[in-house]
């Protein structure tokens, strides 16, 4: 059996699609709300904090989830660095987060806990009131109302062909429709924790992922 090829991020959803598809696309529709309120911190920026992160994801998508939530409630900014550290605290206290080198094959976030761990890291950061879900399957028609809604999903993929085992923030959606395809494809806005700006990932790459959805 031939190996799966893997997958790069994806910057640019109408370019990603005429490169998978073969066909002329365009953009049909975007929806992001919270795209004027998003920040894009990476594990880059923090992983020399202390004595050093690994494996921070976890942390690194609560410090955006939490950036962009008290910027859309107009609450004065906590420096990322100082939210990133409450949130690997959190995660070290609640046995959620293990910061061991990946080279040991253990460690990062546990997803069967990560619905507290969220609750408790907005907590923690002065956001109260919101309401949280946990999804244990990604279905990207849920997950496109869900952000429709205004909700923030913290995607928690699993051997996910670009990502492996990851954690990021969904933000927003986007449909680009294929020429002579009556089926648009869907994309997700990411902060992904990877880059300082916007990443894609396109809906059926989404096999094995859960999320939790914040109603913020």
């Amino acid at each position: 059996m031939a190996k799966r090829q893997e997958l790069l991020p994806v910057s640019d959803p109408v370019a990603d699609a005429v490169a998978v598809t073969g066909y002329p696309c365009e953009e049909l529709s975007r929806r992001e709300p919270w795209r004027k309120n998003a920040e894009f911190h990476t594990t880059g920026e923090f992983g020399k904090l202390g004595r050093g992160y690994h494996q921070h994801c976890g942390p690194t998508a609560m410090t955006n989830l939490v950036c962009a939530i008290r910027r859309k409630r107009g609450l004065a900014p906590l420096e990322p660095d100082e939210i990133f550290q409450r949130a690997a605290a959190i995660g070290k206290r609640r046995l959620t987060y293990w910061n061991i080198d990946e080279k040991l094959h253990m460690g990062g976030t546990s997803y069967l806990l990560l619905r507290p761990y969220v609750a408790a890291c907005l907590r923690s950061c002065g956001i109260d009131g919101a309401k949280l879900t946990w999804r244990v399957q990604a279905k990207p028609e849920r997950m496109e109302e869900e952000l429709e809604r205004g909700r923030l999903l913290v995607l928690a993929m699993t051997h996910h062909r670009c990502y492996g085992s990851h954690l990021v923030l969904a933000l927003g959606a986007v449909r680009v429709a294929v020429d002579g395809r009556s089926k648009p494809r869907l994309y997700f806005l990411l902060a992904d924790g990877w880059a300082a700006r916007p990443r894609y990932v396109a809906a059926d790459t989404l096999r094995l992922c859960g999320y939790v959805a914040v109603e913020a």
